[in-house]
């Protein structure tokens, strides 16, 4: 019960994160329909979180994961935009036109075990 707690809470985190990111950057969509679908790319992989059905999604080479019983592997999509979004900001706080959103987006990420430890 508690790691279902704690899963549905950085479900949410992450989802008002990607919202948050989409509107700032430009980058990935944000569905106009009930299910408040958000889109995003984080390297090779795209996210794809549905704040309606609280369902969290990832597609890895073609292949659909869902990630709704697998707590770390969503605690390290969660930590790695979060750590991205942080760099965004002090690359727009100096000013470093050269660094762009892309550039720290769409570094690749290494997802190579899908199961919770």
């Amino acid at each position: 019960m508690e790691n279902e707690d704690e899963l549905d809470n950085i479900k949410r985190q992450l989802h008002d994160l990607l919202k948050g990111l989409v509107i700032k950057t430009g980058l990935g969509e944000i569905y106009d329909d009930y299910t408040d679908t958000v889109e995003f790319n984080l390297g090779n992989i795209t996210i794809y979180s549905r704040g309606y059905y609280h369902q969290l999604d990832i597609t890895k080479e073609d292949q659909e994961i869902n990630l709704d019983h697998y707590l770390e592997t969503a605690k390290i999509i969660y930590q790695e935009v979060k750590k991205r979004y942080e760099q965004l900001q002090k690359t727009n706080e100096l000013k470093k036109s050269r660094i762009k959103a892309e550039a720290i987006f769409n570094k690749t990420l290494s997802l190579d075990n899908l199961e919770d430890k």
